[in-house]
């Protein structure tokens, strides 16, 4: 059985290589990193939408994946498409995580000055080997600093217990929040802060958006 697991997996990760390997086209700029245009984001919506049909799981999961895979194809080398794409994989039941850790990192080696490669690379090492993750995205924000998940996943690691550090937290949280200030992603952050003025801000931008 466990075989059978690891070699269907071992496809569905070949499959993918073949098809979605993202290409290397024009880097986005800063401000479409920061959220997906408007036809994109209904897309994705659509996307969501699937987990509250009434179907088992595992055919959710698969329409899904498939939804996702016809978004790889019109969009090919959009960012946002790109990191649902990982999430999808990377929870999937049936993934093989050393293989989908070396595919990525072949994606990060073949295209170096590609942001958005490097970051889908260190993303996967979160967890894993997690001080080399925050050596990634420390060079990544170095190197590209127009790029702003970098400081992202930082002001999430340095939340985590074994890397807890609420001045960097800090500090990369407000790293984010000035390069993408309406960007809904971020603000479950910021009340683990503990930042009085910046939760304000993040109340007044979140009351902002929801009236625009």
């Amino acid at each position: 059985m466990r075989s059978n697991l690891l070699t269907r997996s071992r496809w569905l990760l070949a499959t993918a290589v073949l098809f979605f390997t993202p290409g290397s086209g024009p880097a986005q700029s800063s401000a479409s990193y920061c959220e997906p245009s408007a036809a994109l984001k209904e897309e994705l919506k659509q996307v969501e939408r699937v987990s509250d049909e009434d179907l088992p799981f595992k055919l959710r999961r698969e329409r899904q994946t498939l939804m996702l895979q016809e978004l790889l194809k019109k969009y090919a080398n959009d960012f946002h498409v790109q990191r649902r794409y990982q999430d999808e994989r990377r929870g999937s039941v049936f993934v093989d995580t050393d293989a989908l850790l070396a595919e990525y990192r072949a994606q990060m080696e073949k295209n170096p000055d590609d942001p958005g490669a490097v970051y889908r690379y260190a993303r996967l090492l979160v967890g894993r080997r997690t001080k080399q993750a925050i050596e990634q995205f420390e060079k990544l924000g170095q190197r590209a600093p127009d790029f702003p998940w970098s400081h992202f996943e930082l002001a999430q690691i340095y939340t985590y217990p074994n890397f807890r550090d609420a001045a960097k937290s800090q500090e990369h949280l407000k790293q984010w929040i000035s390069k993408c200030p309406t960007a809904m992603v971020g603000f479950w952050l910021v009340p683990r802060i503990g930042d009085k003025e910046m939760m304000t801000e993040a109340a007044q931008r979140l009351r902002a958006r929801l009236e625009s």
